[in-house]
């Protein structure tokens, strides 16, 4: 209800309410009321969220409770996108760095699966980061307010409702200092009217305590750790075993064996950053200093002076990509990381690929087809932010390691074949020409979207080459698609085709090469489905505007015209509506003045057909198909009438001959 009664209602009726909920002893209030916590702060004010919900959101992801923590995470999107960059920047960073290192492993998947999306909405690039009902971040262009990217997060948050940055609050546009992505404000966060340092102060108190419980929370969590270490130690595998000899112990081997034990048991308690937990407490609570919140100090910052994004969540994304490191949380934190890939490349930039870079060739060799897929399927965004040059360094030879994989990972490469070779040179963009034909082969032969795509992709990379490298290598791919057994595969391959046409028309040479090739493999097919096609070519070329009318009279037409005779009625019907609906409205100072006359004489005779449909294509009319056959069957009736007459009279005349027969 929040959201539909406005902020002033839900702060005055529900707010007080849902904090003493917040605060109840049952653990699953306190779940239900984290879970929906995003909803309530997009339903309030920027102070009131600041000042009341925002501690309350701290106490909340340090529950005692591993499934109240969770239900934190969950919502940390959607409350990073209420919140401020700086917000964003100097606390939701370090609160959801502690998730990272949870004691829960179900607290950590869900931090190591946001985690990649909320690094994303530090890209300067964008004025306005929301999420929206249906699951998607949009972010905002700088340049344009229309333009916007949207990244679909499906399974990964549970909010279900349209969730706006408070940056763009109303209440911000009426106050002097609004917030910009690529300038922090020169004054306090919280500071908004001279009159109220007081309860800025109050606020900075409160925070700094929440920072304090968290802190001796997380030592203490310490401590626990330290003295189960401890207990370990005394029981370690060599001294548990261990027995005395008569002989002296070499003492080397004994301390060997004790800091072998211990380092193991050390690794498997480590986390995945290698900061504990309460070194980021203090870390969070240092933030809130005084020094960080003075106006004298607080000066403003550019972007391109400091790191875009924490370096502490930096180094837990790049962890993602080694299976080892994730072996304990499952299989699918590796694909999270691929699926995040582009937007963390895209907030960080070209400049910083370096530290990007081996994790990246790291997931392209995972074992799992699933996190090669994807990858896959995204390179060509990479390629875009990264520019030529190091696209032809560090990712073509992973494209061609995925040219080269499972048909699954295949078709995530050539969704955007033409995508990828608009950004290479022309000198690089040739190399992948007598590669096409490999796409053509594919695990099972019934995989005609593999096909379709194909021919899908060659149609926009036609114009990237010359006639001479067309004609060559894709003129081939274009006839083998076009006599496809599947039919959604030869409609794009008409497209394909046309568009060759077209391309090649300045080459006289290549142009009558081709059509002697839709000829010899069309027109002269046994399959009717191959004549029928080549009607269908005619057809297209016309109405693409692809051909002249001297050059279809010449090379097009008669082959045609032969085809309108042809045993099969469906190869007829095609040709005829070819003639009708396509040839005759271009004119005869299009096509010729005989070869009009040869058509609309081939028309009429196709409009006696045995076949009704060729007959309606054709031009005649229903009617006169209907007298037709009354008259066909009247006079087959007729001659049924006379043959049987002449028999009878044929049997009298015998009888008469003969006589009566005697009795």
């Amino acid at each position: 209800m929040a959201p539909l009664i406005g902020k002033e209602m839900t702060e005055k009726i529900f707010l007080d309410r849902y904090i003493a909920l917040c605060k109840d002893k049952e653990f699953y209030t306190r779940k239900i009321c984290a879970s929906h916590f995003g909803k309530l702060c997009s339903a309030v004010g920027r102070k009131t969220l600041f000042r009341k919900l925002f501690p309350v959101f701290v106490d909340l992801c340090c529950d005692t409770v591993w499934g109240v923590r969770k239900a934190c995470v969950d919502v940390m999107m959607p409350v990073s996108c209420c919140m401020t960059l700086q917000h964003r920047r100097l606390l939701l960073a370090d609160l959801l760095a502690t998730h990272l290192n949870d004691d829960s492993k179900w607290v950590r998947m869900s931090a190591f699966q946001i985690l990649g999306p909320f690094i994303s909405t530090f890209a300067k690039q964008f004025t306005e980061v929301t999420y929206n009902q249906h699951g998607e971040l949009v972010f905002t262009s700088q340049q344009d307010t229309r333009f916007s990217i949207r990244y679909l997060y499906e399974g990964i948050f549970p909010t279900k409702c349209a969730i706006r940055s408070h940056t763009l609050d109303a209440e911000d546009n009426n106050s002097k200092d609004n917030f910009n992505l690529s300038v922090i404000i020169q004054k306090p966060i919280f500071e908004e009217d001279d009159d109220e340092d007081e309860s800025q102060e109050d606020h900075i108190s409160r925070m700094r305590a929440y920072k304090s419980k968290i802190q001796r929370k997380h030592l203490k969590n310490d401590k626990d750790d330290q003295n189960t270490l401890d207990d370990t130690e005394n029981f370690n595998p060599f001294l548990y075993y261990y027995i005395a000899p008569d002989l002296p112990l070499d003492d080397e081997l004994v301390e060997a064996a004790k800091k072998s034990a211990a380092q193991n048991n050390v690794n498997r308690k480590q986390p995945l950053i290698g900061v504990t937990a309460s070194s980021k407490a203090s870390l969070l609570d240092n933030m809130l200093k005084e020094d960080k919140y003075s106006t004298d100090k607080f000066d403003v910052i550019n972007f391109n002076d400091q790191e875009i994004v924490p370096q502490h969540l930096i180094d837990s994304f790049l962890s993602m990509a080694e299976p080892e490191q994730c072996s304990d949380m499952g299989t699918d934190i590796p694909h999270h990381c691929a699926f995040s890939f582009p937007a963390v490349v895209l907030t960080l930039g070209k400049e910083n690929w370096p530290y990007l870079k081996q994790a990246y060739q790291s997931l392209a060799s995972a074992n799992q087809w699933k996190v090669r897929r994807t990858l896959a399927s995204s390179i060509h965004e990479i390629a875009i932010i990264l520019g030529e040059e190091l696209t032809v360094t560090d990712l073509v030879p992973i494209y061609d390691g995925f040219i080269k994989d499972l048909d699954e990972v295949r078709i995530g490469v050539l969704k955007h074949l033409a995508t990828f070779l608009k950004i290479l040179k022309p000198t690089d963009r040739r190399q992948y020409l007598p590669r096409l034909k490999e796409f053509l082969s594919t695990d099972t032969e019934w995989n005609w979207r593999f096909r379709e795509e194909l021919a899908t992709q060659l149609l926009e990379v036609v114009n990237l080459f010359n006639p001479a490298d067309v004609e060559r290598h894709i003129v081939s791919l274009s006839l083998e698609l076009l006599r496809d057994k599947v039919a959604a595969v030869r409609y794009v391959a008409l497209s394909l085709v046309t568009q060759i046409v077209a391309h090649l028309s300045d080459n006289e040479r290549h142009v009558t090469a081709l059509f002697q090739e839709l000829r010899f493999s069309l027109v002269y097919a046994k399959k009717w489905i191959r004549r029928q096609t080549f009607a269908f070519v005619c057809a297209k070329l016309i109405s693409s505007n692809a051909i002249s009318g001297d050059r279809f009279s010449q090379e097009m037409l008669p082959n045609l015209l032969k085809l309108s005779t042809d045993k099969v009625p469906n190869v007829r019907l095609v040709v005829a509506r070819t003639l009708s609906k396509n040839v005759i409205p271009m004119g005869s100072e299009w096509l010729g003045v005989e070869q009009a006359e040869e058509v609309e004489k081939r028309l009429r005779e196709m409009r006696s057909d045995p076949d009704r449909d060729v007959r309606m294509l054709a031009g005649g009319e229903e009617n006169s198909v209907l007298d037709i056959l009354s008259q066909t069957k009247t006079e087959q009736s007729n001659k049924n009438i006379i043959a049987v007459k002449i028999e009878k009279v044929q049997l009298s005349v015998v009888v008469a001959t003969k006589g009566p027969m005697p009795f």
